[in-house]
């Protein structure tokens, strides 16, 4: 069934996905007709019980996986035609900001550096880059962390290292596994009013998979999977 948001004005449009793993003689379908869009600047949230996909769904958007069938688009790209891998890479590098549950910041860079990573990687000069990290590691509370090393700063400044590393190069699209799943209730709530600022001010168009109450209800919108599809009666 198609989704009524479906637009050709939509950063991201879903169509028809299915995606199915084999292990041995068994299969497993998890992904079975998904189909919904995103439009520029929505937050959206996307809950549902253990093995419902939500993670596989948000690999394939991340073009990390691709699906058996179906077609993606964002930013006018479709991922899921045959284009050359290189042309994917480049698109995931450029267009598209990753949060994970586990931060991943590198532990032998500062602060400043691993948000100034995906911009070194993209070709920008060192003090530009240096600049634009300050400038948003400030605005998230963190200036004053600079230069320390992710050993020295607390779990929540570290999960909002990983924020500010995903908006540092303007993505059209963030993507967010379970961000809060490691977050005690008052980091929880910071790392929330952050991607909530960061989302109001620069009109960031977010996809978050979350089992937490709390901030799926940050979201405009919330979407609710089950047994790998959109269960359209909601929530």
């Amino acid at each position: 069934m198609q989704d009524s948001n479906l637009s050709a004005a939509a950063l991201l449009s879903v169509s028809d996905l299915t995606k199915t793993y084999r292990d041995g003689e068994a299969f497993a379908e998890v992904l079975k007709g998904i189909s919904f869009s995103v439009q520029p600047g929505e937050f959206v949230a996307i809950q549902g019980p253990s093995g419902a996909g939500k993670s596989t769904l948000l690999n394939l958007l991340g073009a990390l996986d691709k699906p058996d069938a179906g077609k993606i688009v964002i930013d006018g790209l479709e991922l899921t035609s045959q284009i050359k891998r290189a042309t994917v890479d480049t698109f995931r590098r450029d267009k598209i900001g990753f949060i994970f549950q586990n931060h991943y910041l590198m532990q032998e860079f500062t602060v400043l550096e691993n948000v100034m990573l995906p911009l070194r990687v993209q070709g920008v000069h060192k003090a530009e880059a240096a600049e634009r990290a300050k400038k948003v590691l400030e605005r998230i509370g963190l200036g004053h962390r600079i230069a320390h090393f992710p050993s020295q700063i607390s779990g929540g400044e570290s999960q909002r290292v990983a924020v500010a590393r995903a908006v540092v190069k303007n993505p059209p699209l963030i993507l967010a596994d379970e961000p809060t799943g490691n977050l005690d209730s008052d980091n929880r709530q910071r790392f929330i009013e952050v991607l909530n600022t960061l989302q109001a001010e620069d009109r960031l168009t977010i996809i978050v998979v979350t089992h937490e109450a709390e901030l799926a209800m940050a979201a405009s919108r919330r979407l609710l999977m089950k047994d790998g599809k959109i269960d359209i009666s909601g929530f």
